[in-house]
């Protein structure tokens, strides 16, 4: 259910895509037979497969090879070896540049626009809709959605007299001052919330921190807006006054010191003793599927709050924007799972199909999010599950906001403007780097180069 991250290197890779088992789209060019590989194991795999089964027995004579346990690496080696399925699967938006820059995944506009296409905004999500599409070419259908949202303690809330999570970013200053303890010796007890990069959050801090601020990664001239959007200079300013301000009574050094030592003391990030989950902070960015955790950190089981065995009486909101961003409230970061018709396929006819077919089947789309708390990228009230625990029904509303979105996808590699963002903030929140905006500007230039290379 983690985050995937594309970490494997392409020369080892390559090596690997030639002795797949799995058919290629080549050698089954005469039939109707259609290929394809999906990284899913167990008991989502027979989810994926009884879905390929409905799209058989509506389409006679159309056959489909369903391997599962492929990863993306293996999958984009293969397609640019010519080895490769007529249909594969990418976890995660981060990684769509890669198949839609290096073209292993062909454009879908003609299709999508033909008798048999897809009216794509009434039938997806705002954020499905705009992720699917790299480099201005929509090479990709969504499937179910990864939905990062504002998670807060109820209890401790209450206690600190807030009834309502904070809407703002001045609010969740405010309200961290408030929430914030310390040790006899000046050191954190407890703390509000955690501008932090590094403190949990899977290198997405950054991310979710340009999300509450309406930062934008790219211009309208496609070029990286790091230093041309000026909503990123405020957003890393307000860091490092809130660093201050929460954590080092105005003095950032203070703070700054203080909260290292804080994080480097984090509880583990899969179970009891997450640090939200004991009450070390109130306030959190987080994923969907870490919900059931801090309800059933046995089970991760999406059960009704009021049997959570944990006792943790927690809630779900939309990120706290920006005063200038005030229209996104109640949205959040939402990213998809991808999947794409390779280059080589030879039969593109029944892979549209059968691509259509696992996009839009709703019965495939309420049994995945029953079973891993993925919501569905289409609007239909058919891909939902009949029953959601009450905690969980904010994740539904934030993830049809249509200020929710995942940041413009390119060709940077593995994801590489992300780790790059990341990194910076790592470095500004340590006081390592001392002019944001310099920097900011740094970082434009790289990422531009690095998309002019790789295109």
């Amino acid at each position: 259910m983690m985050k995937k991250r594309l970490f494997a290197s392409f020369a080892v890779v390559a090596m690997v895509a030639g002795s797949l088992v799995a058919a290629s789209s080549a050698s089954q060019a005469a039939s109707r037979t259609v290929v394809v590989w999906s990284p899913y194991q167990g008991g989502n795999l027979d989810l994926w497969n009884a879905a390929i089964k409905r799209i058989e027995t509506a389409n006679p004579g159309l056959s489909v090879t369903s391997v599962g346990n492929i990863d993306m690496a293996k999958s984009l080696a293969a397609i640019n070896a010519g080895n490769g399925p007529d249909i594969s699967v990418s976890n995660g938006n981060g990684n769509l540049g890669w198949f839609c820059g290096t073209g292993a995944w062909q454009k879908l506009n003609t299709l999508i626009a033909g008798p048999n296409g897809i009216n794509m905004s009434a039938t997806f999500n705002a954020a499905a809709v705009a992720s699917s599409i790299s480099n201005h070419v929509r090479c990709a259908l969504p499937l179910y959605s990864e939905v990062f949202a504002f998670y807060f303690n109820k209890d401790l809330l209450a206690k600190a007299g807030f009834t309502n999570p904070p809407k703002t970013t001045n609010e969740l200053l405010a309200y961290s001052q408030k929430l914030t303890t310390f040790n006899s010796d000046g050191s954190i007890k407890t703390a509000g919330f955690l501008p932090w990069a590094g403190y949990y959050g899977y290198d997405m801090d950054s991310m979710w921190l340009g999300q509450m601020f309406g930062a934008k990664w790219y211009g309208g001239n496609q070029a990286a807006a790091f230093a041309s959007d000026p909503r990123w200079t405020k957003a890393f300013t307000w860091q490092h006054d809130f660093i201050a301000k929460v954590f080092g009574g105005g003095n950032f050094d203070k703070g700054s010191k203080l909260l290292v030592k804080f994080v480097a003391a984090r509880g583990g990030e899969w179970g009891a003793d997450h640090d939200f989950m004991t009450g070390r902070v109130a306030m959190k960015w987080d994923a969907n599927w870490m919900g059931p955790m801090f309800c059933d950190p046995d089970g991760w089981a999406m059960v009704d709050l009021a049997k959570c065995p944990s006792k943790l009486n927690f809630g779900i909101a939309g990120f706290p924007v920006s005063a200038e961003n005030s229209a996104a409230y109640g949205s959040g970061v939402v990213g998809q799972g991808q999947m794409g018709i390779s280059k080589g396929s030879k039969n593109v006819k029944d892979a549209w199909i059968v691509l259509k077919g696992l996009a839009t089947d709703t019965k495939l789309n309420a049994a995945w999010d029953s079973a891993n708390g993925s919501p569905s990228s289409l609007l239909a009230k058919a891909a939902r599950p009949s029953t959601s625990a009450d905690w969980y029904l904010p994740i539904y509303d934030i993830t049809s906001n249509p200020k929710s979105a995942y940041h413009v996808v390119k060709n940077t590699g593995e994801h590489l403007e992300e780790s790059m963002l990341q990194n910076l903030m790592a470095s500004w929140q340590a006081g390592d780097t001392a002019n944001i905006k310099s920097a900011l500007s740094d970082l434009a230039k790289k990422v531009d180069q690095i998309v002019v290379r790789n295109n």
